[in-house]
């Protein structure tokens, strides 16, 4: 079979490029190096839809930021993803900075902007500390699971049609007639047109292609997460001003109800997902000049994600040696939030019009036990009696809801790839009490030996064998 497209990269941006597609009637394949999507940069991001006051006027940053999150809401409903309009307030005792963004957010079209002085930012969050003295309140920000809309973009695109082959690193490229072949030593996949959207491997991937390398930084972002409910913010993401470098330190809720704080912005080798004394230390400096309330010792989970840049913006655009391969790199912060829209500019640079002439079909999210009344969980039981079997008890989650993932469409074999599609092993305990069990479960449903089940890729095996 000869695609239409292949994209490279399994991230939210590339999914989103997958959907579209798909929704347009492509015949496309997404090609990712790991054994899901939502492995890497995505997975470890602030779930942050933001409104667009913050980019430059006139970047792609600005106008696709905007563009996307405007998108978000819809895009959302259709694929059954959790999405909370919460609102973000920036806040420091800058003036004029505050009315810097609030300018530079109406020049981007930002709506439900306003800026707030101290008497007003303390009745809607008291727990601000003294030396903060102003902010700006955008309403239209929200919040969203970043691996949960990269799964649920790609299982839709699945179910539509769409191809994607895991556990595939190119090592071999060229041109046959009018399309091209792509190869990793094993398996051969032939496309017409090419889109780079692998982040920090961008120029590694181009290089085996013979295309466009580009000057890309890489800034690791380190995280606290706490547990539930352990801060209370008003329902609101809070920033502090930004910097050059990033947004700042931010605190927020999450869809689910736990808070993350962070991230931080150092310069770093790609992929280097460490955390370290000095980045958590800085975070709880940072966390504490805004927050009086923010109680680092309800921590659960330390994480990290390494995000690119290359120059000040964005990079979306026909490659300068192959024009039939469109390069999608730099995407760091708004990514998230632009990935719809990047996606619109993918498709039109492609030569493809935007409307969607496929009836698609829609994925169904499994029911949540944790979010039923006991009636429900009653009426889902007598259906199903592995709703009623308990498997992860921090996060709430049953057998049934694991089951599910386990057969969803993109087939997830590892226990992180469960962990993002149920939360099972996302409490407090981090899976000490469900791991075993959601192992046999994949075994079984697999039909493979426990010991081919991994925490995340081919590499990470936690059974090596029997002791007797």
């Amino acid at each position: 079979m000869i695609y239409d497209v292949a994209i490279l990269g399994g991230g939210v941006v590339g999914c989103a490029i997958l959907n579209k597609l798909t929704r347009i009637n492509k015949n496309c394949v997404l090609i990712e190096k790991n054994s899901d999507v939502s492995t890497e940069t995505s997975k470890a991001n602030s779930g942050i839809v933001h409104a667009g006051f913050d980019a430059k006027p006139g970047t792609k940053k600005a106008i696709l930021n905007v563009r996307g999150s405007r998108l978000m809401p819809k895009l959302c409903q259709e694929l059954q993803v959790e999405l909370v309009n919460n609102g973000a307030l920036v806040i420091g005792n800058d003036k004029k900075v505050v009315e810097e963004l609030y300018n530079r957010g109406v020049q981007n079209g930002v709506e439900g902007l306003e800026i707030l002085d101290r008497q007003k930012l303390i009745k809607i969050l008291p727990t601000i500390t003294e030396n903060i003295t102003c902010g700006l309140l955008a309403k239209t920000s929200s919040i969203v699971s970043p691996y949960k809309l990269s799964i649920a973009l790609a299982e839709e695109a699945v179910l539509n049609g769409a191809t994607i082959v895991f556990n595939f690193e190119t090592s071999n490229f060229k041109k046959i007639d009018d399309y091209y072949e792509l190869f990793d030593g094993k398996t051969k996949i032939l496309a017409k047109k090419i889109v780079l959207a692998c982040g920090g491997e961008h120029n590694e991937i181009a290089k085996v292609l013979n295309t466009q390398t580009y000057d890309i930084k890489y800034r690791r972002g380190e995280y606290y997460l706490l547990d539930k409910n352990s801060v209370d913010l008003g329902g609101y993401t809070i920033f502090p001003l930004p910097t050059k470098e990033s947004k700042g330190v931010l605190v927020s809720p999450t869809v689910h109800g736990n808070v993350i704080v962070g991230p931080t912005s150092i310069l770093c080798d790609n992929n280097l997902t460490i955390t370290t004394e000095e980045g958590l230390s800085d975070i709880a400096s940072k966390a504490s000049a805004m927050l009086s309330n923010v109680n680092l010792r309800k921590n659960i989970r330390v994480f990290s994600g390494v995000r690119t840049l290359v120059g000040d913006d964005f990079v979306i655009e026909k490659d300068s040696i192959n024009p039939d391969v469109i390069n999608v790199t730099g995407i760091c912060s708004p990514g998230l939030s632009a990935s719809p829209a990047i996606a619109e500019e993918v498709v039109k640079l492609l030569g493809f019009d935007l409307i969607e002439t496929k009836k698609m079909i829609r994925r169904k999210e499994c029911p949540k036990i944790a979010n039923l009344s006991q009636s429900e969980l009653n009426k889902l039981i007598k259906k199903d009696e592995n709703f009623g079997k308990i498997v992860c008890r921090c996060e709430m989650v049953s057998m049934a809801e694991i089951i599910d993932a386990i057969n969803s469409p993109l087939k997830p074999i590892s226990l992180d790839g469960i962990k993002r599609r149920t939360r099972a092993g996302m409490g407090r305990c981090q899976s000490g009490f469900c791991f075993m069990k959601v192992m046999e479960l994949i075994a079984k449903e697999r039909n493979i030996s426990i010991d081919e089940v991994t925490k995340e890729n081919s590499n990470s095996r936690i059974i090596v064998g029997n002791i007797k």
